[in-house]
């Protein structure tokens, strides 16, 4: 199993492929459900535009805004600077007051996220389905992600943990410590971390 496509289950901690972890969290969501009144539940998955190798897997009530959506997507990859965000549905922008159930109903359907419309973060949204069940107080919650992915400095083979954002869409932007500070940029205030997100490198970004 490929580092680059595996992901871990936040309920149980199981490990599996990006292809197989759909049928997972299918599974295991429900067998993590508390107590209480059942309700409408959508699934839904997330990839970062460009670079399927970041992705989410999440679930959220029915009656859930768009709004609390954007707050775990934000928690969970995003945010750095309060930057504006919005859902689409083709060219349409959605409401962030909208809900859940009512904006994602069809089984399939696909949407669109930006984060920043500046330097902007965008992911590719999919319905994966819906069931009732009660998940817990969250009006969202976190079912599984990318593993972290392997990073290499630019300058030996450590793992990199350093980014420069003067150099993000070059090759060598990765460095170890070391390297870090031997790099032409050598601006250890504007260097970012390495982090398990599709916004690494970009803006004031720290995970």
């Amino acid at each position: 199993m490929s580092r680059g496509t595996a992901g871990t289950c936040e309920l149980c901690k199981h490990q599996t492929s990006k292809s197989q972890m759909t049928r997972h969290v299918a599974g295991c969501a429900p067998e993590h459900d508390e107590s209480g009144a059942r309700e409408q539940l959508v699934q839904l998955k997330f990839d970062a535009d460009g670079d399927p190798r970041y992705w989410l897997h999440l679930e959220a009530r029915a009656n859930a805004t768009l709004k609390q959506l954007d707050s775990l997507l934000r928690r969970t990859w995003l945010e750095c600077c309060g930057h504006m965000s919005a859902f689409r549905a083709g060219p349409s922008e959605l409401s962030m007051g909208a809900k859940i159930g009512s904006a994602f109903s069809r089984k399939g359907s696909r949407f669109s996220y930006e984060y920043d419309f500046g330097s902007t973060t965008a992911l590719v949204g999919q319905v994966v389905g819906t069931r009732e069940g009660c998940p817990g107080r969250a009006p969202v919650r976190l079912l599984a992600r990318n593993n972290p992915l392997d990073w290499h400095c630019a300058s030996c083979s450590h793992a990199a943990v350093i980014v420069c954002p003067f150099c993000i869409y070059e090759d060598d932007c990765l460095f170890c410590e070391t390297h870090a500070q031997n790099h032409s940029c050598a601006d250890e205030e504007a260097y970012l971390p390495v982090v398990n997100s599709p916004r690494m490198g970009v803006c004031g970004y720290v995970g």
